[in-house]
């Protein structure tokens, strides 16, 4: 009897506790912390003294390691000496020190690609207004062309024009020469007088 009391307590109870829970998108996300920490011992070994501890990601001087490689002596960033797990000593920089990095280096080239693309903009835009003056240089020169074109066409009917006018009045200065010749022609002459001396 008193086990299914206790059953029947635990089973109200953790629908209680379920009902007290949030939902999973009422909650916030949160994450693992990275301040971790190892000790500094004395020796090459976890039964020697603790003389401090170091954080995750601090850099350190390796000084020698042991025969079995299980510990390595160190020196840490406030100078101690001491002894830390192999197995925590790392050549790779830590995230708390990379990402940084990576976040001002992800900035920066956010911040290029921005200055590229204003100045892409700004290239297209002059690209466009080239691209409308050499469109406005073609209409005139086209303009041009077809002004030259006409004009030469006038010069040359011009200088037809007046080289039948040449032919025109050559032609009858010539004519009326002849005619005039003709005319002559038949005009009677003068007799001359035959002035004798008596």
């Amino acid at each position: 009897m008193i086990r299914q009391c206790m059953f029947f307590v635990l089973l109200l109870s953790s629908f209680y506790t379920y009902g007290l829970q949030d939902s999973p998108s009422e909650l916030q996300r949160q994450y693992v912390r990275e301040d971790l920490f190892i000790y500094l011992h004395t020796g090459p070994g976890r039964n020697y003294r603790i003389i401090g501890s170091i954080d995750a990601g601090t850099e350190i001087s390796v000084m020698s390691q042991n025969s079995d490689s299980e510990f390595t002596q160190v020196t840490d960033d406030q100078g101690r000496e001491g002894w830390i797990e192999s197995r925590f000593v790392s050549n790779t920089a830590p995230s708390t020190l990379r990402i940084p990095a990576l976040e001002s280096a992800l900035e920066t080239s956010q911040n290029d690609a921005a200055t590229l693309a204003a100045e892409n903009t700004e290239l297209r835009q002059r690209i466009n207004q080239a691209e409308q003056q050499l469109s406005s240089i073609n209409e005139q020169l086209q303009q041009q062309t077809a002004q030259v074109a006409s004009l030469t066409a006038s010069l040359d009917k011009a200088d037809q024009d007046e080289l039948i006018r040449w032919f025109t009045r050559g032609g009858m200065l010539a004519g009326a020469s002849v005619l005039l010749g003709v005319l002559l022609t038949f005009i009677p002459k003068k007799r001359r007088r035959n002035s004798e001396w008596m």
